[in-house]
């Protein structure tokens, strides 16, 4: 019998204890994954519904509905509501904690200030009783000291004789339920999008603020792996938001939670993909265009560095930027009215210019350029005026090189300090991507081996997202070998003397790095190339698909469209195309301006053959909106595409 109650006592102890394990792993998820900025802004919603309550009688008497933006507009101008608002709004705007010594002895911003500084060390929940504690949690020791030490949604709390972190007993209590999973988007002509979702019946008398956060995705397909990450949208008492910032081209989803005082349930599950159809906008015009570093050449020419900043955000990037220039006046028989231009990466926002007549006024216009398909779409043009220095101007000395980019030619511009600046082919050793530099100066060669040089290298631009940053060495002599070089990009290479007289003019090169790709197989043993790392060259080494056009008929009560496209010529050096790939999904029906049903994203792929330039798609869904692209493939992978937006028709009729 003893046996027999002592299993039975071990047994529902395991059984407590594996509960406890399954509701502190449901709590886990439900806590542990939301980041620290998300964090402040709960507990900002908090503050907000706790000032509410506050003055929750003055608020039921002067509005029929509590869950109302009106009622924040009425709490912000009535004096003690708004002292007490301000540490939450302080907290919500800079995500800083605002100290109870500047609210200036105001009691309700001072109580206002310690509510959120007790947010801040407890935790959401009550500490269970000291007898219910079981396993490690009844242990006598102190394990803890706060809240904050313990992991997830635990709580440190005491066990009778120690402090343990253990799972909150009336974790929600006072707490709102969670609203709807379901949400609905209606979008206006204008792009504006209101994204409305319903609560469930809640038990709470406090007021509750919803917080909306989205995250969004590029390309033909929604995904959550591609996702960024959740951002923070609006704090609203409503149960509506019209958000005026969507972009075209973009999958979003979105989440909402309810918050009051007492805490929240977390977040919704993610909604469905929402794909906006408005079209895109062109970029605006680039800003703030000036001329930096002008030099004038031994041969008379001129030289400048023009800069601008990039355009402010717009629906899509900038792809290219174009800059054209041209004279209006200057020396006899100069290039007068005779307009050049060039085309640098979007990535950059900087051009050398050379070659330019001395004492010449001339005219720079700067244009932004950005794709949607095969539809290009231009800002308005940056313009700027400037007169050159006169040639008498010209001295030995330059300004330094600039630690910025420049697409200018890789050639290697000296002075009379220093002859040539030249480099040798980059090669692969000690574990490292390495390339030996040298030059040529005019001293004599009993002082070369005393002169120092000051030898500064720079990426101006590389085939992946890499942070760029100068580094420098003084080097004793005339060569050096530059170490812990990044695959496939563009190094600016600069060296000057070093004097009394500290730096003076010196010579600049270019050196491009190899593919990371075409060093394996040679024997090397090289760490994985990035997926993401690409050659320079790559938009220029593939045709691209354009004029992409649809036929569409009606065959046995469905549409059926026959889709065509045609690829530019080829030019000589080109990578070979080994095939496409043809995408199209449905974005939305025409006939609502929602579609609620959550099969609405059916996508689908095919791989086609280079010489296939037209295929025959059947079973389409009448009267809706489909995206379709196609992407020309090839052996260094996907390369450019030519997408459309394109309605299909009613049943029994035709559509070109």
């Amino acid at each position: 019998m003893l046996r027999s109650r002592f299993g039975w006592r071990l047994g529902s102890r395991l059984v407590c204890a594996l509960l406890w394990c399954v509701l502190d792993l449901s709590a886990c998820r439900r806590f542990g994954s939301e980041d620290g900025e998300t964090v402040g802004r709960i507990n900002s919603a908090r503050c907000f519904s706790r000032c509410l309550t506050l003055h929750i009688t003055q608020l039921t008497s002067t509005f029929q509905h509590l869950q109302s933006d009106e009622v924040l507009g009425w709490c912000e101008n009535h004096r003690r509501c708004s002292q007490c608002l301000q540490p939450c709004k302080e907290l919500w705007e800079t995500r800083k904690a605002l100290s109870h010594k500047l609210c200036e002895k105001h009691h309700e911003c001072v109580t206002s200030a310690e509510f959120l500084l007790s947010l801040q060390s407890q935790k959401q929940g009550d500490c269970p009783a000291p007898q219910r504690a079981t396993g490690f949690a009844a242990a006598c020791v102190e394990s803890c000291s706060s809240d904050r030490e313990c992991s997830a949604s635990k709580k440190c709390c005491s066990n009778g004789c120690g402090h343990t972190c253990q799972p909150p007993a009336n974790l929600f209590k006072g707490v709102p339920l969670k609203p709807r999973k379901d949400m609905t988007f209606i979008e206006d002509q204008y792009g504006q999008l209101e994204v409305a979702w319903m609560s469930k019946f809640n038990v709470s008398i406090e007021p509750v603020l919803y917080i909306l956060q989205r995250r969004w995705n590029d390309g033909i397909h929604p995904s959550e792996d591609d996702a960024s990450t959740w951002y923070t949208v609006l704090m609203t008492m409503e149960e509506r938001a019209v958000l005026k910032d969507i972009r075209p081209q973009r999958w979003y989803q979105f989440r909402v939670s309810a918050v009051n005082s007492q805490g929240t349930r977390g977040f919704t599950t993610p909604s469905k993909h929402f794909f906006s159809t408005r079209d895109p906008l062109p970029p605006e015009t680039p800003q703030k265009a000036r001329v930096e570093n002008e030099t004038v050449h031994a041969d008379g020419s001129v030289s400048v560095l023009l800069r601008w900043d990039p355009p402010a955000e717009g629906d899509l990037v900038v792809d290219r930027y174009k800059v054209t220039w041209s004279a209006r006046g200057g020396l006899a028989g100069g290039p007068n009215g005779k307009e050049s231009g060039r085309v640098t990466d979007g990535t950059l926002t900087e051009m050398q210019l050379g070659g330019l007549q001395p004492d010449t006024r001339y005219t720079v216009q700067i244009q932004a350029v950005s794709f949607s398909g095969q539809k290009r779409l231009k800002s308005g043009r940056a313009q700027l005026s400037f007169t050159t220095a006169a040639a008498a101007a010209a001295s030995t000395g330059s300004s330094p090189p600039s630690r910025e980019f420049s697409n200018e030619l890789p050639i290697s511009r000296s002075s009379p300090s220093v002859l040539r600046l030249e480099a040798a082919a980059p090669h692969y050793h000690d574990n490292q991507l390495q390339v030996k530099v040298f030059w040529k100066s005019r001293v004599s060669e009993s002082q070369k081996a005393s002169s120092s040089y000051l030898l500064s290298w720079y990426p101006e631009v590389c085939g992946g997202n890499v942070t760029k940053r100068e580094k420098m060495a003084t080097v004793q002599g005339t060569h050096f070998i530059i170490t812990g070089l990044l695959f496939a990009c563009k190094y600016k290479v600069a060296v000057m003397p070093l004097s009394e007289h500290g730096h003076r003019a010196g010579a600049v090169t270019s050196v491009t790095t190899p593919h990371c790709s075409t060093l394996k197989g040679r024997g090397k043993k090289l760490v994985s190339c990035a997926r993401e790392e690409r050659h320079l060259q790559v938009k220029k080494a593939l045709q691209r698909p354009e004029k992409l056009s649809a036929v569409f008929q009606t065959v046995n009560g469905s549409v059926e469209g026959l889709f065509s496209w045609q690829v530019s010529e080829a030019s000589p050096g080109q990578t070979p195309i080994t095939g496409f790939q043809f995408s199209w999904i449905k974005v939305s029906s025409i006939s609502s301006a929602v579609d609620q049903s959550p099969d609405t994203l059916i996508s689908q792929s095919l791989n086609l053959a280079p010489g296939q330039l037209s295929l025959r798609v059947e079973r389409l869904q009448p009267e809706s909106v489909y995206k379709v692209q196609v992407q020309v493939l090839s052996e260094t992978g996907s390369g450019p595409s030519v997408a459309r937006m394109l309605h299909t028709p009613q049943l029994n009729a035709t559509l070109l």
